[in-house]
């Protein structure tokens, strides 16, 4: 019978960011597989099942293959907002460590009893027939065991999309390519946008961190931001461990991926991760953190403005930057507003959010009903707030061409560059909102317009403490 007063008595909510939650009716046909960084790694696999989260740790994770069975220890029931949770649970507490999600998707029940389950999963990473059974039956220990079966059935039709592909001398499995991540648009269109538009994209990933933003069923259904590539990526994936100072999960360090070639981008574009962010610096080719080598101004429409608003704002800072050297390049985020940024040089780190906050509180001071340098949502109705703190180095920004989790007129949103004339030009939101065909195609004709931004063309000037046109 379903149950949490086991989880419920070994957590304290005052102590661990893990969901309480109570026995609720759900689907029971959703899993999640969570890579758990506890004193030794494993593998937390959870069915949907009678209101509750049935779980099972399997220290080596779920088999690829058909063979002998591995170790799975039956574990107290979760609740079902276990199914989006991951982040750092204290040390000391029950489970310590750190907590991702590594799959996540559908199952189909073919036995259910009290001492074997057997399900059919559906994921992303993770795809076949898999039965967790006692060794003894009726026995009341919790160690179980799990084995992948061998398939005689026939498999489901998105196992027939799941080629193998070589992409840069890299060899990968695509799965679900049929899966509608936005209304109408399969993974496929996805994976297609990414790969055409890497070329210009690539540039802008170089050596810098990614934090990926995942919809594993959708934009409709829950994502998660994950920063660590996980202990299953591939060996070829370039991965960077960087300190997290301030995480809001306590994480002294993450195992950030670092994206500098197309396979990359596609191995990321199948597990469903639509959004890339980025912090305005770089590693080198040891690791080691470089100083922030871009500024950046995001301009977020409060309650009552739009993108155009933002549009009138970005001429400002342009203007107001342009006595100290830097040439803007302005964005629209592919959401609400837009981004502008520049090439830089600087040693310290803290200088480009305090050159930034000066610009912010200048146009506050110059046009106070329409412009806001407080991130207080109280304070931006009806302003463009001027968010100078995204150059903190422990932030990041979205890349320019990365998809972003909206839909407008029947297609993705991306985050695109734009002309300084178009931004000038513009008088509705329709004129700067883009799909991924018009940004390929835009790329075909005028080539990557956020150049600039990476210094290409350009003179990258010493950051000052304070705009002198201020």
């Amino acid at each position: 019978m379903a149950d949490l007063s086991e989880y419920n008595a070994k957590r304290d909510p005052a102590r661990t960011p893990e969901p309480f939650g109570e026995v609720r009716a759900g689907a029971d046909d959703r899993f999640v597989v969570q890579e758990h960084h506890a004193r030794r790694l494993h593998y937390d696999v959870r069915l949907e099942r009678d209101g509750v989260l049935v779980s099972w740790a399997v220290p080596k994770g779920l088999p690829d293959e058909p063979g002998a069975p591995r170790m799975a220890v039956h574990t107290e029931d979760h609740p079902l907002e276990y199914l989006d949770f991951h982040g750092e649970i204290p040390r000391g507490e029950y489970g310590g460590g750190q907590m991702t999600i590594w799959d996540t998707g559908r199952y189909e029940t073919e036995k259910w009893s009290d001492d074997e389950v057997a399900v059919t999963l559906h994921g992303e990473r993770v795809s076949g027939r898999f039965v967790f059974f006692k060794p003894e039956r009726g026995s009341a220990s919790k160690d179980w065991l799990v084995q992948r079966r061998k398939d005689d059935t026939p498999a489901p039709p998105r196992d027939a999309q799941a080629p193998r592909v070589v992409v840069g001398g890299r060899s990968l499995k695509l799965v679900n390519l049929d899966k509608e991540l936005y209304p109408g648009v399969p993974k496929a269109s996805i994976l297609d946008y990414y790969a055409r538009v890497a070329d210009t994209l690539l540039p802008h990933l170089s050596g810098r961190p990614l934090t990926l933003r995942r919809f594993p069923d959708g934009i409709a259904a829950p994502s998660f931001y994950e920063k660590n590539a996980g202990a299953k990526a591939p060996e070829w994936l370039r991965t960077v461990d960087v300190p997290t100072p301030g995480s809001s999960r306590g994480s002294v360090t993450a195992t950030f991926v670092v994206v500098e070639e197309l396979a990359t981008l596609v191995y990321l574009a199948n597990l469903a991760v639509l959004e890339l962010h980025v912090p305005q610096w770089r590693v080198d080719d040891e690791g080691a953190v470089q100083p922030p080598d871009e500024l950046v101004f995001d301009l977020d429409p409060g309650e009552g403005t739009t993108v155009l608003e933002c549009a009138r704002v970005a001429e400002r800072v342009g203007d107001l930057v342009a006595a100290d050297g830097l040439e803007l390049c302005p964005k629209v985020s592919g959401s609400k507003g837009m981004q502008v940024s520049a090439a830089i040089r600087v040693d310290d780190p803290a200088r480009p959010s305090a050159y930034a906050k000066a610009v912010a509180e200048h146009l506050a001071r110059e046009t106070p009903r329409s412009v806001t340098a407080v991130m207080a949502k109280d304070r931006r109705r009806g302003k463009v707030f001027v968010d100078w703190s995204q150059n903190n180095p422990a932030k990041t920004t979205v890349a320019p061409y990365s998809l972003r989790a909206r839909a407008a007129h029947g297609a993705p949103t991306v985050s695109t560059p734009l002309t300084w004339d178009e931004v000038a030009a513009a008088t509705t939101v329709r004129e700067l909102t883009f799909s991924p065909a018009d940004v390929l195609a835009r790329v075909e004709r005028d080539g990557d317009l956020y150049a600039a931004a990476l210094g290409v063309g350009v003179t990258r000037p010493d950051l000052p403490e304070r705009p002198s046109g201020a």
